[in-house]
């Protein structure tokens, strides 16, 4: 990890705040987090009449292993992929191995003439080419589970955990807008922005607005990372996924 990522930071050892996280996991009670997370399950399962969790799917290993847990804690979850301007044939591979796994998924895109003007306007701005992108991997979801009622929306790793990030984050289990505006994609740029100053219409970025917390309090939807309740290990979750 390059000590120019944002948050990354060194002690007077030398020693980076993702390792020192990364040695903090051994003092962590995990049967004590893992049964607030079943909590948190049964309830999902109580308030849901179909769909009980979103789990945001690249069909990479990790949201693999997401589908693949869900399922072995009976939880019904559907799969929800924000699609790439330019899907790889490993990538739709990848995406056509949970459909074969037995789990229901949906692709959600935006117009592409949207996404070719953001692209454009995001690369000269903030330097991002594939902001559109970084945005709605996490809106996407949300969005959904918001007009479907869904109450649980199962993240994989905290960044901020695995890789460091200020201390108080480190505690941090929930992935909500104060998350996404300092940590997420968004790096500073508001859909406001491109509306205000680059001719949008507020319909045309729909896809890209994280919605009001005020919307998500009274549909009682939860965002949480996975890996605050169980010791995130990718190379297991490869094995797993094969």
């Amino acid at each position: 990890m390059p000590d120019t990522r944002p948050d990354q930071i060194f002690d007077d050892n030398g020693i980076c705040n993702a390792c020192l996280s990364f040695n903090k996991n051994n003092e962590i009670n995990w049967p004590e987090r893992e049964n607030e997370l079943n909590e948190i399950i049964d309830e999902a399962k109580k308030r849901s009449s179909c769909w009980d969790c979103v789990i945001p799917s690249s069909g990479g290993k990790d949201s693999t292993y997401q589908a693949l847990w869900a399922k072995s804690k009976g939880l019904h979850p559907i799969l929800v992929t924000a699609s790439t301007c330019d899907l790889s044939e490993v990538g739709r591979k990848n995406l056509d191995n949970l459909k074969k796994l037995g789990f229901d998924t949906i692709e959600i895109s935006n117009d592409p003439k949207i996404r070719s003007r953001l692209n454009k306007i995001s690369l000269e701005l903030i330097g991002d080419i594939s902001w559109p992108e970084h945005v709605s991997i996490f809106t996407a979801p949300i969005r959904f589970a918001l007009n479907y009622k869904i109450p649980l929306i199962l993240y994989g790793e905290n960044p901020q955990i695995e890789y460091g990030g200020p201390k108080k984050s480190l505690s941090n289990y929930i992935l909500d807008r104060k998350w996404m505006e300092e940590f997420g994609g968004f790096l500073g740029f508001r859909v406001s922005d491109l509306i205000e100053n680059h001719g949008f219409k507020k319909h045309e970025l729909e896809y890209y607005n994280y919605p009001q917390e005020d919307a998500l309090k009274d549909k009682s939807i939860l965002g949480i990372f996975l890996g605050y309740y169980e010791r995130w290990d990718g190379i297991r979750n490869y094995e797993v996924s094969k």
